[in-house]
Formats: C-alpha cells, sequence, structure tokens
C-alpha cells in the first residue's frame, strides 16, 4: 500500500461531516444491482461469481478477484468497480452488463463511499474462509507528502458544503467528492459525461467555487466565457482543459489563481498571447502545451523566464528498446 493511501486512511473524519452510511445506502445499491451475479455459488444454483468476484461479504469485496483488489478505500479512481459502474450505457465494459445502468446518484453514493474509506460499520455479510479477518491499515509513519500537507493547509478554515449543495452543484453530469476523506475541498469531472458538458454545467459549480481544488473539464464543451467561474476558484490547484476548444481569451480568467499547480492544456486553441499570463503564476508547476496553438519560440521564452515549472510540449515517449543479439552473437542488421 503506498504512503499516499495510508495517509487518506489514516486522516481523522470529521463527526460534523455527512458520511456515506454503508448499510444504508450501499450495501442496497449491491443487493439490488449486483450481488445476483457475484455472490457465493452455493446461493446461485452452483455457478461461479462472474468475474472471480464476490459482493457479498466484507471479506470478499476487499479480496477483489484474481486481477486484485477491485476497490482502493480512499481512491475512486484506482477503484476498478468504480470505474466500470460510471462508463457510458452502451460500453461493453459497463457494470451491471444487463438492464438499465445505475444511476447518478447511485453512482456518486458509491464513489463517496471509496472516497471516504470505504467503511462498513458493523456489517461484514458472508464470511471469508475460516473468518479471516482482513486488518486494518496502520497509520502512516513520518512525513505527509507534499500534496497532503498543501490541502490540508489549504482547506484550514473552509466551510464543508451541504450534501444538497453538492447535489445541486454536480446536476446530472457532474461527480464531485472530497479530495480526501473529512476534507472542505472538492474534486470536480464530468466523467463519461465530457461530450455533452457545456457552460451550464460549468457556472452550476458557482456557489461552491471556494471549495473546488481540482477541476477535470478535458473533452468537454466549455466555451471561453464559461471559464470566468474560475476567477471564483481561490483555492483550485489542479485545472484540466485537455482537448477542449477555448482559446487564449479564456487564460484570462486566470490571473488570479494564485493556487494553481498543474494546468493542462494538450490540444486545446490556446496560443503564445496567453503565454505572459502563464508565467505570471507564481505558485504553477506544470503546464501542459503538447498540440496546442503554442510555438516553440512561445515555448522557450516562457521556459526562460519560468526554468522552475516544468512545460511539456512535446510528447513523452518510451527510450527505445535496444535491438537483441541474433544468435551468431552478432548484433541484428538495422532496417
Amino acid at each position: 500500500m503506498s504512503m499516499l493511501l495510508q495517509a487518506l486512511i489514516a486522516l481523522p473524519v470529521s463527526l460534523d461531516s455527512v458520511s456515506v452510511d454503508f448499510r444504508q445506502e450501499v450495501l442496497p445499491i449491491l443487493q439490488s444491482r449486483c450481488v445476483e451475479c457475484h455472490q457465493d455459488p452455493a446461493k446461485n444454483s452452483g455457478k461461479r461469481p462472474k468475474g472471480g468476484l464476490r459482493l457479498d461479504g466484507k471479506y470478499w469485496i476487499l479480496e477483489g478477484n484474481k486481477f486484485g483488489p477491485v476497490i482502493v478505500p480512499g481512491s475512486p479512481l484506482e477503484s476498478t468497480l468504480i470505474n466500470l459502474i460510471g462508463l457510458e450505457a452502451d460500453d461493453p465494459d459497463r457494470m451491471p452488463p444487463k438492464g438499465d445502468k445505475l444511476s447518478n446518484n447511485e453512482v456518486n453514493t458509491l464513489r463517496r463511499w471509496v472516497t471516504e474509506g470505504a467503511h462498513f460499520g458493523d456489517w461484514t455479510g458472508a464470511p471469508g474462509p475460516n473468518e479471516v479477518n482482513v486488518p486494518t491499515p496502520k497509520p502512516p509513519t513520518g512525513k505527509l507528502p507534499t500534496i497532503i500537507q498543501r490541502l490540508l493547509k489549504l482547506g484550514e478554515g473552509v466551510t464543508p458544503i451541504t450534501e444538497s449543495a453538492r447535489i445541486l452543484a454536480a446536476g446530472a453530469r457532474g461527480t464531485i467528492s472530497p479530495v480526501f476523506p473529512s476534507s472542505p475541498l472538492l474534486s470536480v469531472s464530468f466523467t463519461s459525461h465530457q461530450g455533452r458538458t457545456g457552460t451550464r454545467d460549468l457556472l452550476s459549480l458557482a456557489p461552491i467555487a471556494e471549495n473546488i481544488a481540482t477541476l477535470d473539464l478535458g473533452r468537454t464543451r466549455i466555451t471561453n466565457a464559461s471559464l470566468a467561474v474560475t476567477a471564483k476558484m481561490s483555492r483550485l490547484m489542479k485545472l484540466d482543459l485537455r482537448q477542449t476548444n477555448i482559446t487564449s481569451e479564456a487564460i484570462q480568467h486566470l490571473i488570479g489563481a494564485s493556487n494553481l499547480r498543474s494546468l493542462n492544456l494538450f490540444s486545446s486553441e490556446v496560443d503564445d498571447s496567453a503565454l505572459s499570463i502563464i508565467a505570471s503564476l507564481n505558485k504553477l508547476e506544470t503546464v501542459y502545451l503538447w498540440q496546442s496553438k503554442c510555438t516553440a519560440a512561445g515555448v522557450q521564452k516562457l521556459r526562460a523566464e519560468r526554468p522552475d515549472m516544468r512545460v511539456i510540449y512535446e510528447a513523452i515517449l518510451p527510450p527505445p528498446e535496444r535491438p537483441a543479439p541474433d544468435d551468431s552473437g552478432g548484433q541484428r542488421r538495422r532496417r
């Protein structure tokens, strides 16, 4: 288990925060949509659970299948189960494969449950082999990762949003969750709905703007004007605008982004006229400009002005493999 994951699990959960109740909110979803195909063979006419995955007990859920765990407490992005239920209805890998896909509320409930640490309360369900108890992850020792330290400091004194505010801001397409359990800071994305996400969806985030720390708008249909809402996101650390039609005009709205650390403009319409603003973002550590409208000369100037900034302007490819020797002990001839 990585130190980051241990740190997320070990962080205390505020008693004032609204946590997902496994018995009341998660278990009904699993029982109605998942367990029929993922349970003890003895209870399913001898049929083996699909994919070798059982979801009828705490032990089995944490065990996963032969490919490894399907949930990673604290990290929905690394949790296979969360990724599969969030796919589009016509995706062949979507779970469950039959019937209607899970509703947005159901997907968000499961994602929040994993984000908050995937706690089961007093529920154990079907026992594991020999009643094996799954050990609780031990708290990390030593210094917390830099990103966690930054988020903890940035979240000091921030009032958490209410559940009703989260649902209203997310609308029909958004996914909003804490950046880590108990944090008042939020991570926002529009996974699986990028092609239908536009200005109205972005403007709905205005009431919770001060709580947003990461915002993924990649491949959405946002406009330059709609990006004005980011001017209110004083705690925004990561902004993803890859493969959108925004131009340098939109970057004007980031002038006051004093906490921005990462900016992704891959395959956007942004050109050299935005580079002076990008250079002025004092805390910006990484900017992706590959396949944008920026020129090599403009990027070279940006790198000279901000040698501390990582500027990605070309594809990062793995090193080529060395030619293997032939059977005679010599080198293969290059073609």
